[in-house]
């Protein structure tokens, strides 16, 4: 004769298979207990998975352009795929600092076609930079931004088909004094910065001369814009004196 399990013996009281195994110590070993254990062994596994891998150092993202933090974006984009080298200086001590600087100018420092020409010039900036970016799969651009020099000409570049497909001989002198002024004189006397003046300047045509002029009136040209050109001559004489006499021509 069989006794069932949760039974009794002799009249004793009756005790189920949990209460059992926790007279004799042991914790019950229920379906729930194994799944737990299981969740908790998957959750240690996926802890110690390797990181995924950094981006490849010669595919640099894409980003959107006519946008405020590109130059921002391209920076950090560079740093992440060359961890521990310094990324080029145009990113942020020129790309992001004149967005910022030209972004700032309104309508009390530029007339309407000034702002469009504005907007239309740096959007033509970053777009060169994305179209050398979509050669060979970003690793054009990836060679030159280890090469800061290279890269930094290259950006220079880029300025004044940027700046006169925007349409810039088209605008008044008022406005062509403030795009003027606003970059800092150290970073248009730099060589990149002397060539692209050089290269704007020879492609300026007599007809583009006289659209400028009947765009303003004489009396502006003569006492606003006049002094400023031959500060710059004055200052470019200065520099290339300079460096006559210190290559010991």
């Amino acid at each position: 004769m069989t006794t069932p399990v949760s039974g009794t013996r002799a009249g004793g009281a009756t005790s189920s298979l949990d209460e059992l195994a926790s007279a004799q110590g042991a914790a019950p070993t229920s379906r729930a207990t194994q799944t737990t254990r299981t969740a908790t062994t998957q959750e240690s596994n996926t802890v110690t998975r390797a990181p995924a891998s950094p981006p490849g150092a010669d595919a640099p993202r894409g980003f959107p352009t006519e946008t405020m933090d590109y130059y921002r974006k391209r920076h950090l984009d560079f740093v992440a795929r060359n961890p521990g080298m310094p990324p080029p200086p145009y990113y942020l001590q020129y790309g992001d600092k004149y967005i910022q600087r030209f972004k700032a100018l309104g309508p009390e420092q530029l007339s309407p076609e000034g702002l469009a020409w504005r907007d239309r010039a740096l959007k033509g900036l970053q777009d060169a930079m994305e179209t050398l970016r979509g050669k060979k799969g970003g690793a054009d651009l990836a060679t030159l931004e280890r090469k800061p020099g290279e890269f930094q000409e290259f950006a220079y570049g880029t300025h004044v088909d940027a700046y006169l497909e925007a349409g810039l001989l088209a605008l008044p002198v008022q406005d062509l004094k403030t795009i003027l002024l606003t970059p800092d004189l150290q970073d248009l006397l730099t060589p990149e910065g002397l060539k692209q003046i050089l290269e704007a300047g020879s492609r300026v045509r007599p007809k583009d001369m006289g659209a400028i002029a009947a765009a303003t009136g004489s009396e502006v040209m003569r006492r606003d814009v006049q002094p400023t050109v031959e500060q710059i001559e004055r200052e470019m004489k200065a520099r290339m004196a300079q460096g006559w006499l210190q290559s010991g021509y």
